[in-house]
């Protein structure tokens, strides 16, 4: 049985020397939740951004950014960069 619901998580952005790195994502049960996740993620020492993401079980390679909070580095193709950002990082995790 695949799971047809969308995933949501917060990714937080740190601050490190005179750079701005991606954090651990953080998994969540609902858009809402991502919401309010990213936003406490902004009181964390050393946190400059945080993104709410959402990535369709239908479409895996999807990935949508919901909202963005704070200082958060910009590409062309930006959710696409996440994307890569958050398959590594759940690579790494298991």
């Amino acid at each position: 049985m695949t799971d047809q619901f969308p995933k949501f998580a917060a990714l937080p952005f740190v601050a490190i020397d005179d750079d701005v790195v991606v954090g651990a994502p953080v998994r969540c049960i609902s858009e809402s939740a991502a919401i309010a996740c990213a936003q406490r993620l902004l009181t964390v020492f050393g946190n400059v951004g945080s993104v709410v993401l959402r990535r369709s079980a239908a479409s895996s390679d999807k990935l949508d950014v919901i909202q963005i909070f704070g200082e958060v580095p910009c590409s062309d193709d930006f959710a696409s960069t996440l994307f890569e950002i958050a398959a590594t990082a759940r690579q790494a995790s298991h």
